[in-house]
């Protein structure tokens, strides 16, 4: 079992609504197809995070800016002088702001030269911008990395921040991902995709080594018991069979122990299917969605789903004693991710030896062995 816990999490989830109120402006307006979508509401980046943020950055990142802030609250996690050097980012993407992308791309066509494009535009088009704005914006100096997996791009955050955590290059990582709506994003998802209405959303954890936890009297909401990500077929159930049974060993769970298992549904009827019969067969339970209530958050999506298992942790949660979870997300193109999550509602965690753990001096010192190489990314 690898051990990492989650302290603090911070999500905003969308709601079914209507097509974009505010479209961009210029060459990238106009209509977003199929009309509905599954919008976050009520968000008002100026009155929350201040009129300089909400001017340059991004929708994703300037809700991915407020998911973090609500985490490091909720994990009672204070920037200091002590722990900024130790604390890192881990954001998953598709390619950072598809509306930055899209609207300097067409800015260097409508300018009369094409470098007379505006300099704030920029920062926007450039995959990790998220990340690198979150780490100005909370100070930390710790690891700061972006994934760019698409629909594995959550998953594979916790993955990367996994690593970190049990290599001693951290000692805390705030880990999620950020998906926008905006129409350029809609109209590729649109023409490469069909998976109903869009969403966007945005969701960060605070996940630590279970000593850090401890010293600081912060209460464990859940273990992660490892993820796992490989290239492998997600049209063959065999290969959906294996990636899971993988993550429910590192976690040392038996899957008659699982009680929630959820899925992100591709639109690729060969992928569904074999995510279908694969959960099925193992768990004895139909897969859950969501698409219902977040729409299609693609790279967001598994980390959506995650936070209301994480909720559960609380002490005194209703659904406290639901039991633990798998997380599953399929790339059509060829990957898999796959991640057990126990949710426990408890006091301040029992100091714990990480598994591969290493201290603040020194080379790192590798414990727990890695995975066969090629057969886990």
């Amino acid at each position: 079992m690898n051990g990492m816990v989650i302290t603090g999490v911070g999500t905003m989830r969308p709601e079914p609504a209507g097509p974009p109120a505010d479209p961009p402006a210029g060459p990238v307006a106009g209509p977003v197809p199929d009309g509905a979508v599954h919008r976050v509401s009520g968000f008002d980046p100026q009155a929350v995070l201040g009129r300089k943020a909400a001017r340059y950055n991004d929708r994703g990142t300037l809700m991915a800016m407020h998911a973090c802030e609500t985490a490091m609250a909720d994990a009672g996690l204070t920037v200091t002088d002590a722990n900024r050097d130790r604390t890192g980012i881990a954001v998953g993407t598709t390619v950072g702001s598809f509306a930055g992308v899209v609207t300097y791309g067409t800015d260097s066509f409508d300018r009369e030269r094409p470098y007379l494009v505006k300099a704030a535009h920029f920062p926007q088009s450039v995959l990790n911008t998220m990340a690198g704005a979150l780490a100005i914006r909370t100070g930390l100096r710790g690891a700061n990395s972006t994934v760019a997996g698409g629909p594995l791009a959550g998953l594979q955050a916790f993955r990367h921040a996994e690593m970190t955590l049990r290599q001693g290059h951290t000692d805390t990582v705030l880990v999620g991902a950020a998906e926008e709506l905006s129409v350029p994003a809609a109209w590729w998802a649109h023409v490469a995709r069909r998976t109903g209405p869009q969403g966007e959303g945005a969701a960060m954890f605070v996940v630590e080594r279970p000593e850090v936890a401890a010293a600081e009297g912060r209460t464990v909401l859940g273990t992660l018991g490892g993820v796992v990500v490989r290239a492998a077929d997600p049209r063959r159930p065999a290969a959906v069979t294996a990636v899971v049974r993988a993550a429910l060993d590192r976690a040392g769970l038996d899957p008659h122990a699982v009680r929630t298992v959820l899925v992100r549904a591709t639109g690729d009827p060969a992928v569904d299917e074999a995510q279908h019969e694969a959960l099925t067969a193992l768990f004895g339970t139909e897969p859950g969605h969501d698409r219902g209530t977040l729409g299609d958050c693609y790279s967001a999506h598994s980390v959506l789903q995650l936070s209301p298992l994480v909720e559960r942790g609380r002490p005194g949660h209703p659904d406290g004693a639901a039991g633990p979870a798998l997380v599953l997300a399929a790339d059509p193109d060829g990957a898999l991710a796959a991640m057990a999550f126990t949710p426990h509602a408890a006091a301040p965690a029992a100091p714990a030896a990480y598994e591969g753990a290493a201290p603040h001096e020194g080379a790192p010192q590798q414990a727990h062995p890695e995975p066969t190489p090629g057969a886990d990314r």
